[in-house]
């Protein structure tokens, strides 16, 4: 196996005012500990509040959670799935992607729990399949004042 892609890739962007952070891990439940890690460092770069962090960290945790345990992620031949994660930090808005090729595409049921937390831990979720890629999508907001 190809050590790169067993090993986390990072890429920082910037442009017109917002600022890309890629972060790229295998497609296993212990490589969450990685994005976790990396969003709250981007969290606090932005600025949040301790509190903030915490609720960032865990959403995009539980937002990688399910989209492992609802998909079934496409292999691409000789390598293993990608789990990607793209911070995106605009002026007052923190946009996080967590994005990954699968089959097998089930969305969370609104009532299911890790949903449910997830939405009361950010402003906006969302659960998108395009073709073969599915993407959640975390929207939190800076609070007013900062």
């Amino acid at each position: 196996m190809d050590p790169e892609s067993r090993s986390e890739r990072a890429a920082v962007a910037t442009e017109a005012g917002t600022e890309t952070v890629l972060l790229r891990v295998p497609a296993d439940p212990d490589y969450l500990a990685v994005i976790r890690s990396a969003s709250a460092h981007v969290a606090t770069k932005f600025g949040f509040t301790l509190p903030e962090v915490s609720d960032l960290r865990l959403a995009v945790d539980e937002a990688g959670g399910l989209l492992l345990r609802h998909t079934v992620p496409q292999r691409p031949t000789g390598g293993a799935a990608d789990l990607e994660c793209r911070f995106v930090l605009e002026p007052s808005v923190l946009r996080v992607f967590l994005s990954l090729q699968a089959q097998d595409v089930a969305k969370p049921a609104d009532d299911d729990f890790g949903w449910t937390i997830l939405s009361a831990l950010v402003d906006d979720i969302r659960w998108r399949a395009e073709g073969p890629t599915v993407r959640v999508e975390i929207l939190k907001r800076r609070s007013a004042g900062r």
